[in-house]
């Protein structure tokens, strides 16, 4: 690997070191591709680099493209990340934990009853989503929490997003056709795909992918960001338990509140879901309130030390969904950014696709509405 500045002409620039630039440097990567993965601060310095990790499925009612390439992301991740491991050596903490979520009033149970039908329907063999009314996890779950039962499924589980993105990295320094650029701003994307840097300096790659994340959407449109997304602020704590937990305890979640066992023996909670904010990295008594909702869910965070406040920034795309393709008013121009709260389940696959039209190819099984050309999102140049 080659550490600044690298190549002036990749074959693939990449601008942006979180979770989809990391995948879709490993996918360039291991395709043969001369890549420069470019960053502004450091690598997952961003929404990347919170703590939380939960890979959960969105409810299996009102089936549609988008939710099959979640399911067909949180069914392949598994394998991804073993291949990760065994050429890194290193542990991504994941794990198939699976969920638990408390149903608190009786219209829920009867729209419960609908998922577990939507789940039989449409999730493979062996994951499952079941209503019950016993409380599967005593100790770990208050049983307070279940005055209409809990919904519990099996195809949940959780990553160390830390741990994934640094074996991430490690694999790409592994490769002597990648080079990664640290602490370098891309002021202006061309029509061309040429990048420019603050002192004037420009790299002109074959094809540029743009995955960075909230920063994309000013790259994409500098004089109306808002136009392809926005940034959404989360807050997350760590905690050490006063007593050992098991580390493969199902995720709870209720209320927007997470709870989510690690590998490390710490307990990850969150997350606000801020719309406006001041200091986008900076925590603030909305996380007291989350840390005290999840000590109420979960009885093994009483007494807990919180050994890490975090902060960051998830993007948003406009219209919610995630935007991955070829963007018009470019010339290879690709954008894969907007996976926002699934970013880490559908990453690799995301990465796929833009690395495949990077390439010159037609992915299959992106959905039509991911397209930025689906959705009116064109490159405009500063003015």
């Amino acid at each position: 690997m080659i550490v600044s500045p690298g190549p002036a002409s990749p074959d693939i620039a990449i601008v942006g070191g979180g979770i989809v630039g990391l995948w879709c440097a490993h996918v360039a990567a291991k395709r043969g591709a001369q890549v420069l993965l470019i960053e502004k601060r450091t690598i997952a310095s961003g929404a990347s680099g919170g703590m939380l990790g939960a890979l959960m499925p969105h409810q299996p009612t009102g089936w549609n493209a988008k939710k099959q390439l979640q399911l067909d992301g949180l069914l392949s991740l598994p394998g991804r990340v073993a291949e990760l491991e065994a050429q890194t050596a290193l542990s991504c903490g994941y794990a198939r934990t699976g969920r638990l979520m408390p149903i608190g009033h009786p219209e829920k149970r009867r729209q419960s009853a609908q998922w577990a039908d939507g789940a039989a329907e449409h999730w493979p063999e062996g994951c499952a989503w079941t209503v019950e009314d016993a409380n599967p996890a005593p100790g770990w779950m208050t049983d307070g929490a279940l005055t209409d039962g809990v919904n519990h499924d099996t195809l949940s589980a959780r990553i160390d997003p830390r741990r994934l993105t640094a074996a991430l990295r490690a694999a790409l320094e592994t490769h002597d056709h990648v080079s990664i650029r640290e602490n370098a701003e891309i002021t202006r994307i061309g029509a061309d795909g040429a990048l420019t840097l603050p002192n004037d300096e420009t790299i002109a790659p074959g094809t540029t992918i743009i995955a960075a994340g909230t920063g994309a959407f000013a790259l994409v449109d500098p004089a109306e960001p808002g136009r392809v997304g926005r940034g959404v602020k989360g807050q997350g704590a760590l905690l050490k338990p006063t007593r050992p937990v098991d580390p493969v305890s199902p995720i709870l979640y209720d209320k927007g509140v997470y709870v989510i066992a690690h590998e490390s023996g710490h307990i990850a909670v969150g997350s606000t879901s801020e719309d406006t904010f001041d200091a986008p990295d900076t925590t603030d008594d909305k996380l007291d309130g989350i840390v005290a909702k999840a000590t109420a869910l979960c009885p093994a965070l009483e007494g807990a030390a919180i050994i890490e406040r975090w902060a960051g920034v998830r993007p948003r795309a406009e219209g919610r969904e995630p935007l991955v393709g070829p963007l018009p008013g470019g010339h290879n121009v690709i954008l894969a950014t907007g996976g926002f709260k699934i970013s880490f389940a559908i990453a690799h696959l995301m990465a796929d696709a833009a690395v495949g039209y990077a390439l010159g190819g037609q992915p299959d099984g992106l959905p039509e509405l991911f397209l930025p050309a689906q959705r009116g999102i064109t490159l405009r140049r500063s003015p």
